[in-house]
């Protein structure tokens, strides 16, 4: 698995209603016009909160 497949899993993971019934939008940090060479996600919750996710390949 590399880091855009597991990008792909945990967005589709946390976007699953019964998963993570708080999460109101998941987006890629590409979607999002985020200047990094890692791969992440910006979570946002139903609270207004906003977390990123960073994916780095440890091996």
């Amino acid at each position: 698995m590399n880091e855009h497949e597991m990008e792909d899993l945990l967005a589709n993971l946390l976007q699953n209603e019964d998963e993570a019934p708080d999460v109101r939008r998941v987006t890629t940090f590409e979607e999002a016009g985020i200047l990094t060479y890692n791969r992440g996600l910006i979570v946002r919750t139903e609270d207004g909160s906003e977390f990123q996710i960073t994916i780095v390949r440890s091996r």
